[in-house]
């Protein structure tokens, strides 16, 4: 009894103190992403081909495979993100070192701290952060210059571009 109310008094100040908890997904349907700072008409989406191929970068909203999301439960409370564009082996990483550190892109799915997402909720709105950067580094959203658009792990704050959106759609995961 001591410790049922115990946690019941936790859970309660956690939520009123708008500390990350962890957050639950329908993984029979995909997914948009989009955050506060563009708004609900810009999305996740994928490039498809050129220097920018497999990168990702928020998009106008459009019925575009590479627009919905698949989340896939991962030991401890993480999650794996894959696309309808290029399928479950196609998971979001993110670039260790060189011109595009930071920056997540699709590569083949494996056993890689970048490919694990905790997602948790902060004041309505999730943030993303990733097994390999820990929880001090959250995804966020280039502003200007030649990655516009385009999502990168920064320190996390009170910024609108690391306050996501997760909208499950009615397409279903096959």
């Amino acid at each position: 009894m001591k410790t049922t109310l115990r946690a019941a008094l936790m859970t309660a100040f956690l939520s009123m103190t708008g500390v990350a908890q962890a957050q639950s997904f329908d993984t029979s349907v995909y997914y948009r992403l989009s955050t506060q700072f563009r708004g609900p008409a810009m999305h996740l989406d994928v490039f498809n081909g050129g220097e920018k191929n497999d990168l990702v970068h928020l998009a106008p909203t459009g019925d575009y495979s590479g627009q919905y999301w698949r989340l896939i439960p991962a030991e401890g409370g993480y999650w794996r993100l894959t696309t309808m564009f290029r399928g479950a082996d196609m998971c979001l990483d993110i670039f260790n070192g060189g011109g595009l550190n930071n920056q997540p892109h699709l590569t083949q799915c494996g056993n890689y701290s970048g490919q694990f997402w905790r997602i948790s909720q902060e004041n309505g709105w999730s943030r993303l952060t990733t097994q390999f950067r820990g929880p001090s580094m959250c995804l966020d959203i280039f502003n200007g210059g030649a990655d516009d658009n385009q999502p990168h792990l920064t320190d996390c704050g009170n910024y609108s571009g690391q306050f996501w959106a997760l909208s499950a759609t009615n397409k279903p995961v096959n």
